[in-house]
C-alpha cells in the first residue's frame, strides 16, 4: 500500500472502517467517541463533518491485529507478523528520493501557517488536556548533522500558538540525541519536519522504538517490501515522505524553550504532567495533498490503536535487540498492550545455563528507548502472547525470594505515573524468573513434577477423531 488512502480503501473493503457523517464537536465529542469505540473493539473511523473544519479526521486504522496484518499482507497472528519484522531488519530497503513534481504531499502550499484552521481538525482528545494535540499518530523527522542518520518518531506535539507546537523530547529518545548533536556544533536551531497522514508502514516504525542509528525509512521499506518514496523539504534538506497527507516544516530552537507544555492524556491512561521549559517547534511552511485527511489517535487507558501498534512493533524491536546482543535461546517477546505497550515485557527462552533468565532481564532493562521496568521470563512452552499461560507459569514456577529480582533507583520513562513527580525518570526494576526451577530441584536431589496433560501423541489422535465424537 502506497499511502493512507489506499489503506482506508482496503479497510472499507473488509468492513473494518466506518464513516461518521453527522457533525461532531472537536472540543469534547470526538475523544469520547474514540474511547467508547476502542472499548468496544470497534472499527477504524473517519469523522467527515467536524464542527468548524472541512478536513476529515482518520482514527484507528491500526487499531486491531487483523488491520495491522492486512497492511503487512500476512496472517492475523503474531508469528507471521514477527516474521515480517525479522525480514525488515535483515533486509531493510533504502528510501528513494523523487522529484518534487512527483510528490503528492506538495500539491498544495499554504500561504500562511495557522494550526487552528484547516487542514488541522485537531480535537481536544481528553477533557483535561491543555490544548489540542496535533501529534498522536504521525512522524517527527530530524537528522544527525554529521552522519545523516534520519529519525522519525511519534512525539507529543501540543499546539501552542498558530505557528508553534511543543515537542516532548526526553533525553533517552532519539530526537534528543539529535538536539544534543546540533547543540554540540554550535547551532542555534535544528530543522524539523512533521508528517501527518502516513502509510501504515511509517506509522508502524514511528511508534516502535527502532534502534539508534537505524533509519525508520529503511525498516518501513523492509516491512512494505519496496522503498519508501521521499522528497526534499521546502525549507531544509530533510527528506519527507512523498505520500503523506500533510507536511509541516520548521525548526526547533536549541537554547529557547516554551514555559509550559501539557498536560495531556497519555498512553498509560493517566494525565501526563506539565513539562516546564519544553522544547518547541516553529512552523514556517505547510504543504499537503489536495483534499487531505488529518490522522490522529486517541491515547489513554488500553485498549487503543497506539497500544496495538506499539505493542506489536516494540515486541519485534525488542526481539531484534536481544538477537543482536548475542543472547542465546530467545524464542519470543511480548511487550504487553495491557502494560501500556512499554512498561511490561514477557520473554520466552530455551534455558541453557544458570542465570540465563537474569541475563535476559538485564538486556531488556538496558534497551532504554522502551523503558520496560517489569520483565517476566518464561520457558519456551509458554506462549508469551497468552496472559493466562504467563500467569500460570508465575503461579506454578516462582518462589518470590528465589525468583524475583528488584533493582532500585534505575531508569524509566518520564511519563510513568507510578513514580512521584520529583523522581520522574527514575524507577525500580522488577524481574520475575518464571522458568522451571530445575537447577534448584537438582540441588535438592529431586526433579520438577512432570506435566499432567496427556502426551502430544495421544492428543494428536484425539484431534484426528474429534468429528467422530460429534464435537464438530
Amino acid at each position: 500500500m502506497e499511502n493512507l488512502r489506499e489503506f482506508i480503501t482496503s479497510l472499507e473493503g473488509k468492513g473494518w472502517l466506518r464513516h461518521i457523517d453527522v457533525e461532531v464537536d472537536p472540543s469534547w465529542e470526538i475523544g469520547a467517541i474514540c474511547r467508547e469505540n476502542f472499548n468496544r473493539g470497534g472499527p477504524a473511523l473517519v469523522f467527515s463533518k467536524i464542527n468548524g473544519f472541512k478536513t476529515p479526521l482518520v482514527v484507528g486504522v491500526l487499531g486491531s491485529v487483523p488491520s495491522y496484518a492486512l497492511a503487512l499482507g500476512c496472517g492475523s497472528n503474531f508469528p507471521e507478523i514477527a516474521k515480517k519484522w525479522e525480514s525488515a531488519f535483515a533486509r531493510p530497503i533504502k528510501a528513494v528520493e523523487v522529484n518534487a513534481k512527483e510528490a503528492p504531499c506538495k500539491e498544495v502550499k499554504l500561504k500562511e501557517v495557522n494550526l487552528y484552521a484547516d487542514p488541522f481538525p485537531v480535537p481536544r482528545w481528553h477533557p483535561l488536556d491543555a490544548g489540542p494535540e496535533l501529534g498522536t499518530f504521525h512522524g517527527v523527522i530530524t537528522k544527525d548533522p554529521e552522519t545523516g542518520w534520519i529519525n522519525m518518531g511519534t512525539y507529543r506535539n501540543q499546539i501552542l500558538d498558530k505557528d508553534k507546537v511543543g515537542c516532548l523530547s526526553p533525553p533517552y529518545k532519539h530526537i534528543a540525541y539529535h538536539i544534543r548533536k546540533w547543540a554540540s556544533l554550535g547551532k542555534k536551531t535544528m530543522p524539523v519536519a512533521i508528517a501527518v497522514g502516513l502509510d501504515p508502514y511509517l506509522n508502524m516504525v514511528a511508534v516502535s522504538g527502532v534502534p539508534a542509528e537505524v533509519d525508520e525509512y529503511d525498516i518501513a521499506g523492509g516491512l512494505k517490501g519496496a522503498p519508501i518514496k521521499v522528497v526534499k523539504a521546502e525549507t531544509s534538506d530533510l527528506l519527507v515522505p512523498t505520500n503523506a497527507e500533510i507536511i509541516l516544516e520548521g525548526e526547533m530552537p536549541i537554547d529557547e524553550f516554551w514555559p509550559e507544555e501539557g498536560p495531556f492524556g497519555e498512553f498509560h491512561g493517566y494525565m501526563g504532567e506539565i513539562q516546564r521549559n519544553s522544547p518547541f517547534i516553529k512552523i514556517h511552511q505547510i504543504t499537503h495533498r489536495r483534499s487531505p485527511y488529518f490522522q490522529g489517535t486517541y491515547e489513554g487507558r488500553p485498549p487503543h490503536e497506539s497500544g496495538i501498534a506499539r505493542g506489536i512493533g516494540r515486541s519485534c524491536v525488542l526481539y531484534e535487540h536481544l538477537r543482536r546482543s548475542g543472547c542465546p535461546g530467545v524464542k519470543d517477546v511480548c511487550v504487553t498492550v495491557g502494560g501500556a505497550a512499554g512498561l511490561h515485557a514477557v520473554v520466552s527462552i530455551k534455558k541453557s545455563f544458570p542465570g540465563h533468565a537474569r541475563c535476559v532481564m538485564a538486556l531488556v532493562w538496558g534497551y532504554n528507548v522502551l523503558f520496560c521496568k517489569h520483565v517476566v521470563v518464561v520457558d519456551e512452552d509458554i506462549d508469551v502472547w497468552n496472559p493466562f499461560m504467563v500467569e500460570w507459569a508465575i503461579a506454578t514456577r516462582v518462589q518470590a525470594s528465589r525468583d524475583v529480582t528488584i533493582v532500585e533507583n534505575a531508569h524509566t520513562g518520564v511519563l510513568d505515573p507510578s513514580q512521584v513527580s520529583s523522581k520522574r525518570g527514575w524507577s525500580d526494576w522488577l524481574g520475575i524468573d518464571a522458568t522451571i526451577p530445575d537447577e534448584h530441584y537438582k540441588r535438592d536431589n529431586s526433579t520438577f513434577p512432570p506435566f499432567a496433560d496427556p502426551p502430544e501423541e495421544i492428543m494428536g489422535k484425539v484431534r484426528q477423531n474429534w468429528s467422530k465424537y460429534g464435537l464438530e
